[in-house]
């Protein structure tokens, strides 16, 4: 009996002794020891309300009220605070002189993130005493995540978890300074060991957007170093869900991201689209190596057709450099231009193509001044929809009594072109374009602005030249080996293109013409063929052709 009452005080006094600690330790007195060293590593000015040892829910501490303050160059908030941060430890091995954490919780924590009019970020001089800020901006650090992860991994912690966080990245440097918000953060970490491979979770809504974020899987194992061995990640944008997964090796990473289906109304950008489009079995494969993200593969379907594409892109500055190479096969090409802009004309057909390309930046004006590239493309058994080539051509010529099946469109077999791209405008070389009726050629520019400046030579078909020259004596003129010849010149844009007839070229095939006919007479002349009665008949024929009468 005297054994258990004495192990009944024994157990009472540890109890009072825990029980009392946090009223025995006043941890505040040491702010005075403890804060300069941490301003002094931070290089900022640190508010710290209170801080104590707990007993409930679970033996650990608790720091209450903590903010760092910004750079005085950046203003006079804090750079971040939260209202509390909970470390909680086990109580067994506690005893026996081990300290395992169970829990880390930070409450309400707020980060706020300025990049000024020159470009200099205000995370950039943290922990960087005396070291003034650049007057230009300049290709932006590496992060270094070695830290972070390795300090994770020696806590050895159950448990990290982050409530009510709100991250502010606020952009001064823009032409029109911009804001984005991340609110409403909840993250999860769990099982942060090392050799294990901890559980994820985030949440939160991204604004202006107001997109809701989500990320659950796993990562690891936990190293001493950087190395992920296997990231395992399910990401929801919205309404859009992403797998991800690869591996990192230091600064370097491998990644694969793919989505079964991509509907660009959820997309957290506006894209120059006149309605929604789906994409399908969207794929990505990358290598990051530092600033450089390679991709090795992109590819999706979209339009019935297959996209694939590779290139690379150096990020570190507004405007980031990055070349390319895209393939499409099977476009169905009416409801691609459709999406892309609404005309009075539109082609339809199975399209093709090979693109090289390289500049800097995504916004159209930075693509305008830095796009360049050159490719090929080809259309199979299409119609231009909203035009008849053949008919613009009889009309310009007033040639009457003609009928066409289709006046509002003109069907062809292939549509083939070489192209470069420079300075905002797509250089059409080598056009052809072949028809029942009629084969096309010619070139001429189209701008990124949809204006249009193109020259296309209509070779018509020997019926249909034949036709046309019995009621037009000047296109009877303009005839060659049998097949009418008519340079068009299209104007305008893509929503109103207008058609005319290029007289110079016209005038030029007309006097060709001439020329051969007199060179024949005279000719027949020396020869003896032609007799000089005939060649007054023969003028006469000429003159009738080139004036009508």
């Amino acid at each position: 009996m005297k054994i258990v009452i004495g192990l009944l005080i024994v157990v009472a006094l540890v109890v009072g002794v825990i029980l009392a600690l946090p009223f025995l330790i006043d941890l505040n007195k040491y702010q005075d020891q403890y804060k300069p060293l941490i301003e002094d590593a931070l290089n900022r000015k640190v508010q710290l309300q209170d801080i104590r040892l707990t007993i409930w829910p679970r033996i650990g501490a608790r720091v209450a009220g903590f903010a760092v303050l910004d750079d005085t160059a950046f203003g006079s908030s804090p750079f971040t605070s939260l209202t509390s941060l909970d470390v909680g430890v086990k109580l067994l091995p506690l005893l026996s002189g081990k300290v395992e954490v169970e829990e880390i919780t930070l409450r309400d924590p707020v980060i706020t993130v300025i990049k000024n009019k020159n470009g200099v970020l205000n995370v950039s001089t943290i922990g960087r005493t005396g070291v003034e800020l650049p007057k230009t901006p300049s290709r932006a650090p590496i992060p270094s995540t070695e830290g972070p992860l390795k300090i994770l991994a020696l806590l050895a912690v159950d448990r990290v978890s982050i409530t009510s966080g709100k991250l502010t990245y606020r952009d001064l440097s823009a032409a029109k300074p911009t804001e984005y918000i991340l609110q409403d953060m909840e993250i999860l970490l769990q099982s942060v060991r090392l050799g294990q491979s901890p559980s994820l979770h985030v949440g939160m809504l991204v604004q202006p957007f107001n997109l809701p974020v989500k990320l659950d899987g796993t990562f690891g194992p936990l190293k001493e170093s950087t190395d992920i061995d296997a990231i395992n990640l399910q990401l929801a944008l919205g309404k859009t869900d992403f797998t991800i997964t690869g591996k990192t090796v230091g600064r370097n990473a491998n990644l694969n991201i793919s989505a079964p289906v991509i509907n660009t109304a959820n997309l957290p950008v506006a894209l120059p689209l006149q309605k929604p489009v789906d994409v399908k079995n969207f794929q990505i494969a990358a290598e990051v190596q530092g600033q450089d993200v390679r991709l090795q593969n992109f590819s999706f379907q979209l339009f019935d057709g297959q996209v694939t594409a590779e290139g690379r892109v150096t990020s570190g500055s507004e405007t980031p450099p990055f070349t390319g190479k895209m393939t499409i096969q099977g476009m169905q090409l009416s409801p691609a231009l459709n999406v892309l802009a609404t005309t009075q004309v539109s082609i339809s057909g199975t399209a093709g193509a090979d693109l090289d390309v390289q500049g800097r930046g995504w916004s159209m004006p930075d693509l305008t001044r830095s796009l360049e590239g050159t490719g090929h493309v080809a259309v199979k058994d299409g119609k231009i929809e909203g035009v008849n080539l053949l008919q613009e051509a009889i009309s310009i010529l007033k040639v009457v009594g003609i009928s066409l099946d289709n006046a509002k469109a003109t069907a062809f077999s292939t549509i083939e072109t070489d192209l470069t791209i420079k300075q905002g405008t797509i250089h059409v070389q080598r056009l052809l374009m072949d028809s029942h009726d009629f084969q096309a050629t010619g070139g001429g520019t189209i701008g990124f602005d949809q204006t249009l400046n193109l020259t296309v030579n209509l070779n018509l078909s020997q019926d249909l030249s034949r036709t046309i020259a019995r009621s037009s004596p000047a296109a009877k003129l303009a005839m060659k080996e049998g097949r009418l010849s008519l340079p068009l010149v299209i104007t305008g844009t893509a929503q109103a293109p207008s058609y005319g007839l290029d007289m110079k070229g016209l005038t030029g095939k007309v006097q060709e013409q001439v020329q051969k006919k007199v060179e024949e007479a005279v000719g027949g002349l020396l020869k003896g063929t032609t007799k000089p009665e005939n060649l007054k008949q023969q003028g006469r024929d000429l003159l009738k052709g080139l004036l009508g009468r």
